[in-house]
């Protein structure tokens, strides 16, 4: 049995169990920053839109001021994805609030950039520090491989995907797992995931609007990469890569499949869960991991669910694309819900943000995910204007809810989200699930990461669409898992990935 199923199980909530087996060290947290001392430091802060020229000015003219990957469009991009957009004071901490959200605060996303052609930084491998908005060269002077070996390198590692054959730029997203194990034990590799698919989720969604366009890259030798990145692999995994090119070259580019599989042979288990699943979910080098084309937005309906009587969801004329960014910028987890019922179209304009942007948007500006269609998504109905309360299968390919129960489930809902009244005030939410028998079968263990990725993409839509039509919204990666399937009515080898809330702000 694929090691996602064991540590699926190993890691389930349940009444009995909760709050067994980890203790939390409250006086030692985690370090949110990596320091990389004496490195050169490329500081992003005098090209953000709302620095104040009267103090603080740019140490050098730009040789290239406004091209597409030039170091103001880069602190742009960078700052929406997961910049720090507000600051916290408690006694003499500082807590920095990101523009996506993480669970517990801890925020264990690191994004990195490979660079080579760059008018104003050398060829190199830079971490994105976040607290200081900078990029600093990981590797000492004189000892970073040329820009072309580090492409070509990275390229070796993802199957030759020709995505990265001219690239000049690409975004490559990690997770430090014990930012999140600190709190959330051995769970914490699903929390790392799904904030890592925040992170992406804002990614997608800015880098069309400053003129660039991507592709997604899942499947690739980790440990190659992790060696490119020089970062402990058994600590941080490499989770994604993101090449960047002109939005005006995305025809020509011949973009690889975004996601591969993992070997069904496997690492023998270790006594770490989170390094074990990790492994396991690893593609090692000289492994022939078979390419798997994207499904883009095509979401089959779950026969079970197409005879159901539906619901049609029509969306409204609100451009959830204009000034997504300064939503993005905005963005807060709602701590307080209302309990008032939500409109009909305000559902069903969030969704379509989420699910079916190809609608509306442009190819080259359409997001970028690894397995949308091995997830399928419920809404649970507390208050929604001419709908009756219970749960509902969410079709996006027709954009239908279909009736799995109609019947007053809000006390459900709250006992199984761990009590949390985000849950019991909700107008709805989201619960994402998926056939994890049938992800495994496609891309053995490295399944886990697809799905966890791609739910929390799809869940920072939603809280930026929330956000966007002035909604409340928050997620929640903590609940009661086999208590999720019997409220839906699903079986055992399905599991609940993700849930988010929505309704009207509370006081």
């Amino acid at each position: 049995m694929p090691e996602a199923f064991e540590y699926h199980q190993r890691t389930k909530y349940s009444p009995t169990t909760l709050g067994q087996g980890h203790s939390i060290d409250w006086e030692h947290p985690p370090e949110q920053f990596k320091e990389y001392r004496g490195a050169p430091v490329f500081d992003l802060r005098p090209y953000l839109p709302n620095n104040n020229p009267d103090t603080y000015v740019p140490e050098r003219a730009l040789n290239d001021p406004d091209g597409p990957f030039a170091l103001p469009r880069l602190s742009m991009l960078l700052f929406a994805t997961n910049g720090v957009t507000g600051v916290a004071f408690a006694g003499n901490q500082q807590h920095f609030f990101r523009a996506a959200p993480s669970a517990g605060a801890l925020y264990p996303t690191d994004l990195y950039l490979a660079v080579r052609g760059h008018a104003d930084m050398p060829d190199g491998i830079y971490y994105y520090h976040v607290r200081d908005h900078s990029l600093v060269e990981v590797y000492p002077k004189g000892l970073a491989p040329s820009g072309d070996e580090i492409f070509a390198r990275l390229r070796g590692a993802c199957f030759g995907d020709p995505a990265l054959a001219d690239c000049r730029v690409a975004l490559i997203a990690t997770a430090i797992f014990w930012r999140s194990a600190w709190r959330y034990g051995d769970r914490a590799y699903r929390r790392c995931l799904l904030d890592s698919g925040h992170v992406l989720g804002n990614f997608d969604i800015v880098a069309p609007k400053i003129g660039l366009c991507t592709t997604a890259i899942g499947g690739f030798v980790d440990a190659e990469v992790a060696d490119l990145l020089a970062i402990p692999a058994d600590k941080e995994g490499v989770l994604a890569i993101f090449p960047m090119h002109e939005a005006a070259e995305f025809a020509r580019i011949k973009a690889g499949p975004s996601a591969r599989p993992s070997p069904a042979e496997e690492p023998a288990p270790g006594q770490d869960a989170i390094r074990t699943i990790h492994a396991a979910g690893a593609i090692p080098p000289g492994f022939p991991a078979e390419a798997v084309a994207s499904d883009g937005f095509d979401y089959p309906v779950n026969p079970k669910y197409e005879f159901a009587s539906g619901i049609k969801l029509k969306p409204g004329t609100t451009d959830l694309q204009d000034q997504v960014e300064n939503a993005i910028l905005r963005r807060r987890s709602t701590r307080v819900l209302s309990g008032a019922p939500l409109k009909l179209h305000e559902l069903a304009d969030l969704l379509a943000f989420a699910y079916r942007p190809d609608i509306t948007m442009p190819p080259e500006a359409q997001p970028r995910l690894f397995a949308p269609s091995l997830l399928e998504t419920f809404v649970v109905v507390n208050a929604l204007e001419g709908v009756k309360p219970g749960v509902y299968h969410f079709a996006p390919g027709f954009m239908e809810l279909l009736v799995v129960k109609e019947a007053e489930v809000r006390r459900e809902i709250y006992h199984l989200c761990l009590g949390q009244e985000l849950a019991r005030d909700a107008s709805v939410v989201i619960v994402h699930t998926s056939d994890l028998e049938l992800a495994t079968r496609r891309f053995g263990s490295r399944a886990y990461r697809y799905l966890h990725l791609d739910a929390g993409h799809i869940g920072e839509r939603m809280n930026v669409a929330a956000i966007r039509l002035g909604l409340g919204v928050s997620g929640i990666g903590g609940f009661f898992d086999d208590e999720v399937n019997e409220l839906l009515g699903i079986p055992p080898k399905e599991l609940c990935v993700y849930i988010t809330c929505l309704g009207r702000p509370g006081g």
